[in-house]
């Protein structure tokens, strides 16, 4: 008998498993033979579930328990999971249906069998069957870290929020905060809450080289303790449950993650965050709502605006939220607190701002064109804002707001105003000139200048960047058009604009390089008389 070659001989030994009829002419594959057609792959034995080991490792596990790999190991002991379970095909597709809907779901960590016998075919999971109260649950429960918020730091907080922060944005009340020190040990949207409002005010009102916090925590500095608190609410709003009906609190949480992340000049972060809390805003439910929450949820609508349309402004951003959204917005009047004057005239101040004027801002393509006046109302809505209040009703954090607000409002009306053609130097208008950027700046000198600083800074990164545009606008007006003010006067303005810019945050590090740098490729023979 003549032997085969050696690899010929071992596909024969390797074919010596049992065949079907059908297959048998075919075992043995020679080389060159065209004729002979190669043996079928033999086909991985798979299981119905694997033990835990195998499943993490990614490899072949076996029926029994403990499994054949988990034994060669060694591991026996270690093997869990469940065993496969031989089941007869059933020939009902109904009860097929009805069998896999009988396996248990994992619900933020904890497997619950659900009982399927007296429920209609299709409706098994133990879940709202209404479309206007779905629920859709997180992958694993939010487990809180241990001291991270001990009661000493929301007390600072809380107290710091209502010193600093609550004149411009009152969306909280102190009796709102107790209530939610009470519901959070059970209520995690409630811990949430509290924790958005502490990352807030550490990233924002606090020094970020100091530490103010000792020895409640161990950071090394406020901005250390503020990525440490912003981590564990990222990591919260991605465990939460996302409802169709969402509560005031889930609201509250997605901004102040936005305002974090603005503080920090995370950009498009602040813009994903802020897009989800107006979003969520929508969907709120009022009728559901006690009275407080009804008060807060209509201030919180007006924050909101407000954000929004800065952003969109600021940025190219498209907006969502109107006056008449979910019924909220329509009056601030219901709301007798003397101490929103300010927060009223900054909701007028953007009113008017709405989607018309932001398309028009943006380039979008619209099927009308906007009347040759529509800017008109603008301006005067823009000009009156603060005719909503007596002066002796602003606290200094609210008129540096609202002052450096309206005036960069007027500089990016002015910019919409040149990049349409509506600017004259013969107009007798002073807002459609092409020098009136310089008037702004003025104007800017003398109503901020007797302010204190840190009722400017307080508001965070969005007032430097407002700045930076008002002098930009000026730079370019001095580079380009000639002026009948004097040069020694609009260089003074801008000197003492950037000396302020130096002292907010962002400033040092991002807004006074970029202005130089723009001052450089303008008009570099003033970089020398802006030296501060």
């Amino acid at each position: 008998m003549t032997a085969l070659p050696r690899e010929e001989g071992h596909r024969t030994r390797a074919s010596s498993t049992p065949t079907t009829s059908s297959e048998s002419h075919a075992i043995v594959a020679r080389p060159g033979d065209p004729n002979t057609i190669a043996p079928p792959r033999a086909k991985r034995v798979q299981v119905a579930r694997a033990c835990q080991r195998c499943r993490r490792l990614q490899k072949a596990c076996s029926d029994s328990r403990p499994c054949q790999r988990c034994t060669r190991a060694g591991l026996a002991d270690e093997c869990s999971g469940f065993a496969a379970q031989h089941r007869v095909p059933s020939q009902n597709p109904a009860s097929q249906i009805l069998k896999s809907a009988e396996t248990p779901i994992r619900v933020y960590g904890v497997a619950n069998s659900l009982d399927t016998a007296a429920r209609p075919l299709f409706i098994t999971l133990d879940l709202p069957t209404s479309p206007q109260s779905f629920t859709s649950f997180s992958r694993e429960s939010f487990e809180r870290k241990s001291g991270l918020l001990p009661p000493q730091v929301v007390d600072y907080c809380s107290g710091r929020f209502f010193e600093r922060l609550a004149p411009t944005i009152p969306i909280l009340t102190p009796e709102y905060v107790a209530n939610l020190r009470i519901r959070a040990p059970l209520e995690s949207e409630a811990y949430c809450v509290l924790l958005g409002l502490c990352t807030m005010v550490t990233l924002q009102v606090e020094d970020p080289r100091d530490n103010y916090f000792r020895p409640s925590v161990t950071a090394e500095n406020n901005a250390a303790f503020g990525w440490l608190l912003l981590e564990e609410a990222l990591a919260a709003h991605r465990h939460l449950a996302r409802r169709s009906n969402p509560c005031l609190d889930s609201v509250l949480l997605v901004f102040f993650i936005y305002a974090c992340h603005a503080s920090l000049f995370h950009h498009s972060q602040a813009f994903f965050f802020l897009r989800e809390a107006t979003t969520l805003f929508v969907l709120v439910k009022s009728d559901t709502m006690d009275d407080l929450s009804k008060l807060l949820a209509e201030r919180l609508f007006w924050v909101l605006l407000v954000s929004e349309r800065s952003h969109a402004i600021r940025y190219r951003r498209p907006i969502t939220l109107q006056v008449t959204t979910n019924g909220f917005g329509l009056s601030l009047s219901g709301d007798s607190d003397r101490s929103l004057a300010g927060f009223r005239c900054l909701a007028a101040l953007f009113r008017g701002l709405d989607t018309s004027f932001t398309a028009l801002l943006n380039q979008e393509t619209v099927s009308h064109t906007l009347a040759h006046d529509s800017l008109d109302d603008v301006e005067i809505t823009i000009n009156t804002a603060l005719n909503h209040s007596c002066p002796s009703d602003l606290l200094p954090t609210q008129k540096a707001n609202l002052r450096v607000t309206q005036l960069w409002l007027r500089i990016v009306l002015w910019q919409l105003r040149l990049r349409l053609g509506h600017l004259s130097e013969q107009s007798t208008q002073s807002s459609r000139t092409y020098h009136y950027p310089l008037e702004v700046a003025k104007d800017l000198t003398l109503s901020t200048r007797d302010l204190p600083i840190h009722s400017i800074q307080v508001h965070g990164a969005g007032i430097t960047e407002k700045l930076f545009d008002i002098s930009c606008a000026v730079v370019n007006v001095l580079a380009r058009v000639p002026v009948k003010v004097t040069k020694a006067a609009a260089e003074d303005d801008l000197k003492y604009v950037r000396r302020l810019i130096l002292q907010l945050p962002g400033g040092a590090t991002v807004y006074d390089a970029l202005l130089l740098k723009h001052i450089q490729q303008t008009l570099p023979t003033m970089v020398a008389a802006l030296e501060v």
